[in-house]
């Protein structure tokens, strides 16, 4: 029979990692005569969702094993996420799927879908997991039968990358990881652009070590199987590892992202929508830089964070007038409007000339406009006039249209990155814009 494994929700903020209880799981399996027939897979699910674990990956696996062997499979697959999941954390609720089948079915795969580009209800994966026949075991709340399900109905038949994933020994979990960082950048330099955001050049930062106390030791991102490993041969490391394994993943194919308009804009989405910039761009306490786009009835914010550090430069090069594709996630905040959190932008049209008010011809000084379709008023002398019209300026601009996006250090893990975007002739050089320093 074929054999599939969902599993999800074993991790918390304080330490473990559901990407290293699969390969436990995996390896025992080996051990006891299962046949992987492909790689397992790491799924990214919704980014914005409040219930999102640390990285909210669910992992799935598939095996080709005898009808006999599958009880024992089970209890050991149980057995394993029992002893590891941090079941003590009060927000993580494990689940595990078990599905046999040759083939996924459709209702599954429209799951997945739904659950790493929507919102989709714990009653609605029991429901699911019912109607295929899927066999689903809950720890504490279950939660993560969601993404279980969903890892298992995504089968990764177009885009697709991989991560190869070094763990670390238990002993060496919460201690810094002892890399040489030349390594790193030799590695960067032999095996770009088929492995990326290994480094952040913009803040000299390594980004295939996490920070966090996790088992994860490093995870090489790569858009092929020979480059990953290619890679990992050139890194230096100054610690046993425990193990490694190669898992294809959804990650950095914008497998999140809706194409909309401003009107479908929904909490918790992530999106990519088109639009005209009808305030120039501004800059707040703690360093965000924030613009509208749309019009007087319908607009949505957008926000470059502090995090992405010099992207806010592009957006603050932006003007009213501007014609901009944007992309990025919804996440709502108490009192604020809703947001979208740029990953990346496309510059579509930049405008040549601006729009001035004209001077008073009294006083010659700047006037204010009176309102809509009432004209202007000079605040100085009080003259006023319906006939006046805003003055048009040629002015110079330092953008160029072209993709920008944040730097690896602020990018999620389900954004394309422009360099797989090139990789995959999704677009060439042309595209990619050139921010001219001032």
């Amino acid at each position: 029979m074929i054999l599939h494994i969902g599993l999800d929700d074993t991790d918390s903020k304080n330490g473990m990692c559901t990407t290293y209880i699969g390969a436990i799981i995996f390896y025992e399996l080996l051990k006891m005569g299962a046949v992987p027939i492909d790689f397992p897979r790491l799924i990214r699910l919704n980014p914005n969702w409040i219930w999102k674990t640390r990285g909210n990956a669910a992992i799935a696996m598939s095996f080709k094993i005898e009808d006999w062997l599958f009880d024992k499979v089970k209890k050991k697959t149980i057995e394993i996420v029992e002893k590891m999941a941090e079941k003590e954390n009060e927000d993580t609720h494990p689940g595990i799927v078990f599905y046999k089948g040759e083939k996924i079915p459709n209702e599954l795969k429209d799951f997945s879908k739904r659950v790493i580009k929507y919102i989709v209800t714990l009653e609605e994966a029991e429901e699911i997991a019912k109607k295929i026949g899927a066999e689903i075991y809950k720890i504490k709340l279950g939660r993560g039968i969601i993404g279980a399900l969903a890892a298992i109905g995504e089968e990764l038949k177009e885009d697709y990358t991989y991560e190869l994933i070094a763990y670390r020994k238990p002993e060496n979990w919460g201690t810094k990881r002892r890399i040489d960082k030349e390594s790193v950048i030799e590695m960067d330099k032999e095996t770009y652009p088929y492995t990326f955001d290994n480094i952040d050049y913009s803040t000299n930062d390594i980004r295939i070590t996490p920070h966090t106390p996790c088992p994860v030791f490093y995870g090489i991102r790569s858009n092929t199987i020979e480059a990953a490993f290619k890679a990992k041969n050139i890194l230096k490391i100054n610690e046993e590892i425990e193990r490694i394994l190669l898992f294809k993943t959804n990650q950095a194919t914008d497998a999140h992202i809706n194409k909309v308009e401003i009107n479908d804009v929904k909490p918790f989405l992530s999106v990519s929508l088109k639009g005209k910039i009808i305030s120039n761009p501004f800059i707040i306490q703690g360093g965000h830089v924030f613009f509208w786009i749309g019009n007087e009835n319908n607009k949505i914010r957008c926000a470059a964070y502090e995090p992405t550090k010099k992207f806010r430069d592009v957006v603050l090069s932006l003007r009213k007038g501007d014609v901009v594709e944007v992309y990025g996630g919804i996440k709502p905040r108490e009192n604020e409007p809703l947001t979208i959190n740029l990953e990346k932008i496309k510059v579509i049209e930049i405008s040549q000339e601006e729009k001035i008010n004209p001077i008073c011809p009294k006083c010659n000084k700047r006037m204010k406009s009176a309102g809509k379709n009432k004209g202007f008023v000079c605040k100085k002398c009080g003259f006023k006039s319906i006939n006046l019209k805003p003055l048009i300026m040629p002015i110079k601009r330092y953008i160029k249209p072209g993709f920008y996006e944040v730097p690896p250090r602020a990018r999620r893990h389900l954004s394309k990155p422009l360099s797989r975007m090139l990789f995959r002739k999704e677009i060439d050089l042309n595209e990619v814009g050139e921010l001219i320093k001032i």
